[in-house]
């Protein structure tokens, strides 16, 4: 009886210890997620989230598996697209006006992603750490901004009335198709905070007259004939 409680209380040892190595829940952080990589399988294919059970017999085998841990809060950046139409600074100093072919643009973004998309991300080699994952954020922000400061400055060019509040998100995003580069986000906030659009039909009459017409040949003037007494004429 002795013989078999001894045994019986180093098997139950021994399945405590396999359990606990195999056991990767309690080794994520809240707001973090985690991706189980091993030589014998690759990537995981189920994100290991706190809260959730998770145990992988791959971390059995000495050197075989390794955790790594991404924070998923989410990244909440303000970005500000400005520039200037095309030849709006010469225009302006040729002509003397005020700065009016110069554009700036604000939003208020947050972005997130999901446990599984950083799974993806990882098979894909995009990310490895929380930094490059906050990098592929921001990076997404960035494209956002632009993209969506493109988008407005083509329909204030299309019509004079046009303002960017007035666009609703979803039509936005449609239209900009930043999901086909970066399909893993999560867009939670967007706005547009402060925006200056530049003056399309005064750029379009300024630059009218700084370039000559199309496929116009410069007219030059006629020099008058020198008759052998010294009289001039006029060609008719």
């Amino acid at each position: 009886m002795k013989k078999f409680s001894i045994s019986l209380f180093i098997l139950l040892v021994f399945s405590a210890l396999v359990f606990f190595i195999g056991w990767t829940q309690f080794k994520v952080k809240a707001e973090s997620v985690g991706v189980v990589i091993s030589k014998t399988s690759g990537v995981d294919p189920l994100p290991v989230e706190n809260g959730k059970f998770s145990w992988h017999w791959q971390f059995l085998l000495p050197t075989n598996a390794s955790l790594k841990t991404f924070e998923i809060k989410p990244v909440n950046t303000t970005k500000t697209v400005s520039g200037e139409l095309p030849s709006g600074n010469m225009y302006s100093s040729i002509f003397n006006s005020s700065d009016n072919f110069s554009y700036s643009f604000s939003f208020s973004i947050s972005l997130t992603i999901s446990p599984q998309a950083i799974i993806e991300l990882v098979k894909l080699n995009k990310i490895t750490n929380t930094e490059d994952l906050h990098e592929y954020l921001e990076n997404a922000a960035d494209k956002i901004a632009q993209l969506s400061a493109d988008y407005y400055l083509k329909k204030a060019s299309e019509s004079l009335s046009f303002r960017p509040e007035s666009v609703r998100r979803d039509d936005l995003l449609r239209n900009i198709k930043i999901y086909e580069e970066f399909p893993e986000i999560e867009l939670s906030v967007f706005a547009v905070t402060k925006s200056k659009i530049p003056d399309y039909e005064l750029y379009g009459k300024v630059r009218n007259l700084a370039l000559p017409a199309p496929n116009q040949t410069p007219k030059v003037q006629e020099v008058p004939e020198i008759t052998e007494e010294g009289e001039s004429y006029e060609n008719s």
